[in-house]
């Protein structure tokens, strides 16, 4: 009797019931449910039952956190259009645009703070912190809506170049929606969710640190300026932790 009940409890284990793996919504739950090692890892956020893959950093502060843009190198183009910040775009393991429909699904129902670690060319490092962050927050069609971002709650070392933004809708080279006169996404060689236009601009060129021409570049204003592309950006987002 006893060797039948742990075959069955064995047989369960190999073959988890249909859809369990399902619940495993971002990072944090794949860390909670023993994984401690920074990589590529398939989410399936409750709307989105096929599920994508997303890179989990496991170690900062606390680890945990499912990245949603990355900058390191330049290797890939970043200035495109509506379809592919919709959608995703560049290497999860490397450079990369989780795309704002799946940024929308992991974060539709609120409850989620973000973190972006930053370097520049001297190896000086900073972050900016945000306790609650979210797109599309409880839209029905949040494309139509233009994927608007929500963010407040600021701390951290690089200064808040984002809060600005919080309330704009989401611009690309080919789709306008923000406040100014200009397509600013044309006009500073990015996409983001500009207002009119912008104090950050991460998803500009990748112009190698100083530069002559005008916030263009991969830019978080309070800590660099308007003139200097930054070496390395990481956007990543958790579930908040209830307050104790």
């Amino acid at each position: 009797h006893k060797l039948q009940t742990f075959e069955l409890l064995l047989e369960k284990l190999i073959q988890p019931e249909k859809g369990a793996i399902h619940h495993v919504l971002n990072c944090s739950e794949i860390m909670a449910s023993g994984a401690s090692v920074d990589g590529v890892y398939s989410v399936f956020p409750i709307h989105d039952p096929n599920g994508f893959m997303v890179y989990c950093d496991m170690n900062t502060d606390g680890g945990g956190w499912t990245v949603i843009q990355r900058r390191e190198d330049g290797s890939v183009n970043f200035f495109r259009g509506w379809e592919a910040y919709r959608d995703g775009f560049g290497t999860t393991t490397g450079e990369h645009w989780l795309g704002l429909q799946r940024i929308y699904s992991l974060t539709r129902s609120g409850g989620f703070e973000m973190r972006i670690d930053m370097a520049d060319f001297d190896n000086a490092t900073a972050f900016a912190s945000y306790s609650d962050f979210s797109v599309g927050r409880d839209s029905v069609n949040p494309e139509e809506d233009g994927y608007p971002l929500t963010v407040d709650g600021y701390s951290g070392t690089a200064g808040d170049s984002l809060l600005k933004h919080s309330g704009m809708r989401f611009t690309t080279k080919d789709r306008d929606q923000d406040q100014s006169e200009n397509n600013c996404a044309a006009y500073y060689q990015g996409a983001w969710w500009y207002r009119n236009c912008h104090t950050s601009n991460l998803n500009g060129q990748y112009l190698g640190g100083g530069h002559a021409s005008y916030a263009d570049g991969v830019e978080w204003s309070s800590w660099t300026g308007w003139q200097y592309s930054l070496r390395f950006t990481e956007m990543k987002i958790r579930p908040r932790k209830p307050e104790s």
